[in-house]
């Protein structure tokens, strides 16, 4: 909280000192202006300092701190106009380029992203620091007036030179990394390529066979639309030919003279039922009986059967003598009514409702001549 308070105040008397409304402290205005830049760099360069001791990837903006350092160590160095000052200025910019690039490499272990290009750029500034403070040192050998120690140079130069050698490693290492998250990005974009043009062409075979089921139920649609059209058209035909038919017969009703018939070759033709047999209607009774008895009752034994022919030869003998003998007319009729009924009694109907069987014929014919 310190250092954004002490920059606010900084930065304020800087703006004061520009348009001449602070009061000048030194030789002359620029001067203050100078040392003003000077204070604020030192303001971030701690503030920077302060923030690496988290040590983790809280430490990640000390790197934008260094930054904005060695930007106001650069102005303050334009601006200078004392001898003195500029090699002060000078080796504290050198200085806070090796401490950026120090921080730069121990991004790694910090887990703090990074890139070849800050590394490169980390390089490039320790190069530079490094030419610069052998300069000064070299003056200050030559017998210039260089405010800083000879031992502090060369302890600069020391882990200068050291730091250079690891900035190249890392560099190195970085670019690697680049090539292979490049490879690897290249590789993904591919498959990322590949993929979606898979899934274009899954989605053409899709639309190919949506497009297919669609014509297919389109056909059957009109498959079947022909068949109704067919259906309609023979039944519309059949009906066509109904109305012609029946309009052809109203036409020849019509046209028929009266009291003729007109037959419609349409109508079923009705079977005449075929006519009674006239010899069957003046049959015996007898024959009658004994189909009626075979119709109607399942066939007699066989001893049955003989006692039937017995019974008739007997009845045909008594007839004879009825006829032919010496008896009475009245005994006749008495003989031969039982002898009828006996013989008409197995079918269980009334004699009224028989007709008469030939021997009642030929006693009524006898009677009758009587």
């Amino acid at each position: 909280k310190k250092h954004p308070e002490a920059l606010q105040m900084y930065q304020s008397y800087l703006k004061r000192a520009e348009d001449g409304t602070a009061p000048i402290t030194s030789k002359s205005r620029l001067d203050d202006k100078v040392d003003v830049l000077h204070y604020i760099a030192f303001a971030y360069f701690d503030w920077a300092r302060q923030t690496e001791l988290f040590n983790n990837a809280k430490a990640a903006p000390a790197d934008e701190r260094y930054k904005k350092a060695m930007e106001n160590l650069e102005l303050a160095i334009i601006d200078n106009t004392s001898e003195s000052k500029n090699s002060i200025l000078t080796y504290n910019l050198c200085m806070t380029k090796l401490q950026a690039a120090n921080c730069v490499l121990q991004k790694l272990t910090r887990n703090i992203r990074r890139t070849a290009q800050e590394v490169e750029e980390a390089l490039n500034g320790l190069q530079q620091s490094l030419e610069t403070v052998e300069t000064i040192l070299k003056s200050k050998n030559e017998g210039a007036k260089v405010l800083i120690s000879t031992s502090t140079l060369n302890d600069f130069i020391t882990h200068c030179k050291s730091n250079i050698e690891s900035a190249k490693s890392h560099l190195e290492d970085e670019r690697k990394r680049e090539e292979e998250a490049k490879e690897i990005m290249e590789l993904q974009r591919m498959a990322a390529q590949t993929k979606k043009e898979e899934q274009k062409l899954q989605e053409e075979l899709r639309k190919q066979e949506e497009a297919r089921k669609q014509e297919e139920r389109d056909r059957r649609a009109r498959e079947k639309m022909r068949k109704v059209a067919d259906l309609r058209s023979g039944w519309e035909q059949e009906q066509a030919a109904k109305q012609e038919a029946a309009t052809e017969k109203r036409a020849k009703k019509s046209k028929a003279p009266q009291g003729v018939e007109i037959v419609d070759d349409d109508a079923p033709i009705e079977e005449e039922a075929p006519a009674p047999n006239a010899a069957s209607l003046f049959d015996d009774s007898d024959d009658s009986d004994a189909e009626d008895e075979k119709g109607n009752h399942e066939p007699a034994p066989k001893e049955a059967e003989e006692d039937d022919d017995g019974n008739k030869a007997a009845a045909a003998e008594t007839t004879q003598q009825d006829l032919f003998g010496d008896s009475s007319d009245e005994d006749s009729d008495e003989e031969l009514k039982p002898s009828s009924g006996i013989k008409r009694g197995g079918d269980g109907k009334d004699d009224d409702d028989q007709p008469p069987t030939k021997k009642s014929r030929v006693v009524d014919s006898l009677e009758d001549s009587d």
